[in-house]
């Protein structure tokens, strides 16, 4: 009587056990969190260490340095960046920098940090997946053909 007890309720038990861990598994929160750190370039710039995260409560860009291309130093009047992540087919400037004044040095320039919570059109929090592409662009004031110049440094594509 006894292995005829234990052999019908063990399978039961196992089967009930199984039952409750799976359906425990179905109510877990998903965490999406994403860490980017890049290092990209363009013609006259190089960023090293940018920094992009992005979690449920928090988009935060930042912590990398431009260099200018095989220059020590650089004098110039006017320096910017905007980095732009494209979010749900949407260009937003999510990071930005200016540095102004006579003669300022411009070849080694540190970003700082920003963060922030960016919303998709239903008032969720966006989540990585969300975002295509992250590019960043640097303008300056070139003071010997006295124009300013702008160069694109792509930072992520969905597509590569």
């Amino acid at each position: 009587m006894h292995s005829y007890i234990y052999g019908k309720l063990v399978p039961w038990f196992c089967f009930i056990a199984a039952l409750l861990l799976l359906s425990a598994c179905n109510n877990q929160e998903v965490n999406n969190n994403y860490y980017l750190s890049l290092t990209e370039e363009s013609e006259n710039w190089k960023l090293n260490g940018y920094e992009v995260e992005v979690t449920q409560e928090n988009f935060k860009t930042g912590n990398g340095t431009l260099n200018m291309k095989n220059k020590s130093e650089y004098a110039t009047d006017y320096f910017h960046f905007q980095t732009h992540a494209v979010i749900n087919e949407e260009d937003r400037t999510v990071h930005s920098g200016s540095v102004t004044g006579p003669g300022i040095d411009i070849s080694e320039e540190t970003t700082g940090t920003t963060e922030g919570t960016y919303l998709d059109k239903e008032g969720e929090s966006i989540t990585f997946n969300d975002v295509t592409d992250i590019y960043m662009i640097v303008e300056w004031w070139n003071p010997d053909k006295q124009e300013k110049v702008e160069e694109r440094i792509d930072l992520y594509s969905k597509s590569k």
